[in-house]
C-alpha cells in the first residue's frame, strides 16, 4: 500500500511541474502579445534596431528609384527589354578601360558569374545575353516590362 501511495505522489509531483511550466508559457506569450500591441513598452535595444531597420529600408528604396529612373530612359515609369539592355550595353562599354570588345576580371567583378570555363573574359554578345536572361527573370509577369516593384536592387 506504501509503493501505491509514493507512486501518487509522484504523479501529483509530475503533474504539478507541468501545470507550472504551462502557465509560466502562457505568462510569456501573454507578455510577447502585450508588447507587439503595445510598442512603447519594447525595450530600447529594439527600438533601435527598428530605427535602423526603417532607415536600411529607406535607403534601399532610394537606390532603388535611382536605378529605376537611370533604367526608365523614356521616363514612362516602366522599363522595357531594350531600356534595360541599352544601360547594359552602355554599363559594358564604360567597363571595357582597353576598349578590346572584352571584359576581363580584372577589368570588373561583375564578369565573375558571367564567365564560362577556361575563360577570364567575356565578350558584348556575352554580356548581354546574361542581361537578357537577367532582364526574363526579373520581368515576374512576362509583360516584357519592369516596374519599381519587379526590381531587385541586389540583382543589379
Amino acid at each position: 500500500m506504501k509503493n501505491v501511495f509514493l507512486s501518487g505522489k509522484w504523479v501529483l509531483s509530475i503533474l504539478a511541474i507541468f501545470t507550472l511550466l504551462f502557465a509560466i508559457s502562457c505568462n510569456n506569450n501573454a507578455k510577447k502579445e502585450a508588447t507587439a500591441k503595445n510598442p512603447e513598452k519594447e525595450s530600447p535595444t529594439v527600438k533601435k534596431a527598428a530605427v535602423v531597420e526603417e532607415k536600411q529600408d529607406s535607403a534601399m528604396f532610394q537606390k532603388k528609384l535611382q536605378l529605376f529612373e537611370k533604367l526608365d530612359l523614356n521616363k514612362d515609369k516602366k522599363i522595357s527589354k531594350n531600356e534595360y539592355l541599352s544601360k547594359a550595353a552602355q554599363d559594358f562599354d564604360t567597363l571595357d578601360v582597353n576598349h578590346d570588345g572584352k571584359l576581363t576580371t580584372a577589368e570588373s567583378d561583375l564578369v565573375t558569374p558571367m564567365v564560362t570555363s577556361g575563360k577570364d573574359y567575356v565578350t558584348k554578345t556575352e554580356y548581354l545575353a546574361y542581361y537578357t536572361k537577367k532582364f526574363k527573370t526579373l520581368d515576374k509577369n512576362n509583360d516584357g516590362y519592369l516596374v519599381i516593384e519587379e526590381i531587385d536592387i541586389r540583382e543589379n
